[in-house]
């Protein structure tokens, strides 16, 4: 079972984190205030977490430096999870949207109102079940490329062999990416400078572990 304060803190272990997190969360955010720069900042924060990764890989509880690389492997991981979100979206969009001609033509409010509640229902239980499932669609993405990440038959039999592990780590990623990374735009909005790369650091440290109860079971 994976050590969730260790997990936690372990960027604050380099002493250098206070400005290796700030100087990379400044960056995430400059590159990320435009639509054609989100994507652009998102790949590359996902290349420093892979960056982040080596290092503890490697035995060594450095953060990387201020900087995007990894362009090729962030951006891998960057697709591979929007495009399970898409074909969420799309799953979920057609109840809703046959809800929405239901509703328009016709009087059978109740059968517009139940397709849309099912699609959206569908939506949050599906969006939750792959944020839990963050980290084993990095790890199998590093393991085994495109095909290791978008095969969800083999993201479904993996997470199910060790559920203990992939529920401790998808709930560590979780709670860094969904509850303390939005957290630094609640303080003030530079606060996202210092939460989001801790939080991505954290879903470094997470992938890890969940790569150690991998390698246990060969």
């Amino acid at each position: 079972m994976p050590d969730i304060g260790e997990i936690l803190g372990w960027p604050f272990k380099d002493r250098r984190w206070p400005s290796r997190l700030i100087l990379t969360g400044l960056l995430w955010l400059a590159v990320s205030l435009t639509v054609v720069g989100a994507p652009i900042a998102a790949v590359g924060l996902n290349g420093w977490m892979l960056a982040a990764l080596d290092n503890l890989r490697a035995g060594r509880t450095e953060l990387p430096a201020p900087g995007f690389r990894n362009w090729g492997r962030g951006l891998r991981v960057f697709l591979v999870l929007l495009i399970y979100y898409l074909v969420l979206a799309a799953l979920a969009g057609i109840p809703i949207g046959a809800g929405l001609l239901v509703g328009l033509r016709g009087p059978n409010s109740i059968a517009a109102g139940l397709l849309a509640v099912f699609g959206q229902s569908l939506l949050l239980l599906g969006s939750t079940a792959l944020a839990l499932l963050t980290p084993a669609i990095v790890a199998l993405t590093e393991r085994d490329g495109w095909s290791g990440g978008l095969n969800a038959a083999n993201l479904w039999r993996t997470a199910s062999a060790r559920p203990s592990p992939t529920l401790v780590a998808g709930l560590i990623a979780v709670l860094a990416l969904d509850i303390i990374s939005p957290l630094g735009a609640l303080a003030c909005l530079l606060g996202v400078a210092l939460t989001t790369p801790y939080a991505f650091a954290v879903l470094a440290a997470a992938v890890n572990a969940y790569e150690r109860a991998l390698l246990s079971d060969r």
